[in-house]
């Protein structure tokens, strides 16, 4: 059994294309991302700028996602907040991106 085989759900991802203005303007990145999220908090909490949110672990491939993309499931969105990629041998094997939901 390979982690790939533990991809439950399929994401999308948006990317910041234009923060000039007072708003930040996403596009969409990566579409169809097979992945897997669990609970990474067991309550929501506060962050450093004062919000609250709670956090998740999402596994999927090795791909081009940076801390700051959206992670869109369904009506769902996550902020990546930290991305680590593992490999074996050499060979790229997966990513875990810390990502967050605010309690708004």
């Amino acid at each position: 059994m390979t982690i790939q085989d533990q991809y439950n759900k399929i994401v999308d991802t948006q990317r910041v294309v234009d923060d000039s203005g007072n708003t930040e303007v996403y596009d969409d990145h990566i579409t169809d991302l097979p992945c897997h999220i669990q609970p990474f908090d067991d309550a929501f909490s506060q962050d450093i700028d004062g919000n609250f949110g709670k956090e998740w672990l999402m596994f999927c491939d090795v791909c081009d996602i940076l801390e700051g993309d959206r992670i869109v499931d369904g009506a769902i969105e996550y902020k990546v907040v930290s991305v680590e990629s593992f490999e074996f041998l050499g060979q790229p094997r997966h990513m875990e991106l810390r990502i967050r939901r605010s309690n708004a």
